[in-house]
């Protein structure tokens, strides 16, 4: 099956085992169901950054991954969402902390 998009997904944690629940993220991105297929295709290095906006809080550890993929732009979206909550991560406050975040920046053209 053709893999006609290109996503650029932005992935972030500073809750309990960061690195764990990254890999875990990219784990879970790359899959085949029902006839949708989206696959991690580059990874780019581990970073920390301090916490923006709410400064009290740990250190983020971030990365950033490209993905070809079926689907359409808010299906994607809705599959980072799913990843979210499957790792873990706890609704608490607007940028407070997380135990995963996953942004997509890029779909094909679009921002």
């Amino acid at each position: 099956q053709a893999l006609a998009h290109a996503a650029y997904i932005a992935l972030g944690s500073n809750m309990g085992n960061r690195v764990a629940h990254i890999q875990q993220a990219l784990r879970q991105l790359h899959q085949e169901e029902d006839g949708s297929v989206c696959r991690v295709t580059a990874t780019s290095f581990l970073y920390q950054t301090p916490a923006a906006y709410v400064q009290e809080q740990p250190a983020f550890l971030n990365c950033a991954c490209r993905v070809q993929t079926t689907l359409p732009p808010a299906e994607l979206l809705r599959l980072c969402k799913e990843i979210e909550a499957s790792v873990g991560r706890t609704q608490r406050f607007r940028w407070g902390p997380r135990e995963v975040d996953l942004d997509v920046v890029f779909y094909d053209t679009l921002v």
